[in-house]
């Protein structure tokens, strides 16, 4: 499901050839092609995908049994960071500047998964149980 949607954002989105202008240096025509109504799904599939494939295979490599003793925030990692790559990454495409959605998008997204990652260290231990 998650390929799929990829393939629909990716296609209605115009993303590949906003990709294209914006490593050739054509940040206008890169925002031009750009539909912005469908773009600002793809870093929050993104990271959700990642996220969600992470923490599948900790619950698989820790054991079912384990992983459901715990369920409710102890089997979970890195959820700032997620959520912070998800929100930066869509912030970065609505606020973009002069270097266009696509690096804008990556920008935000590393930002604000590292803020989330520093927000999800200090709160480590009021959420969680590790």
């Amino acid at each position: 499901m998650l390929v799929l949607l990829e393939l629909v954002i990716n296609v209605k989105a115009s993303l590949n050839l906003s990709i294209l202008y914006s490593f050739r240096g054509q940040f206008q025509n890169a925002s031009d092609v750009a539909n912005f109504q469908w773009i600002l799904f793809y870093p929050c599939l993104y990271a959700y995908s990642i996220w969600q494939a992470y923490n599948r295979a900790m619950e698989i490599n820790n054991g079912f049994i384990q992983a459901e003793k715990d369920r409710i925030f102890a089997n979970t990692k890195y959820n700032g960071l997620f959520i912070g790559v998800a929100m930066g990454g869509t912030l970065g495409v609505i606020y973009s500047c002069r270097i266009g959605p696509i690096f804008c998008g990556i920008l935000g997204g590393v930002i604000g998964g590292l803020l989330g990652a520093v927000i999800e260290r200090l709160s480590k231990g009021i959420f969680y149980k590790n």
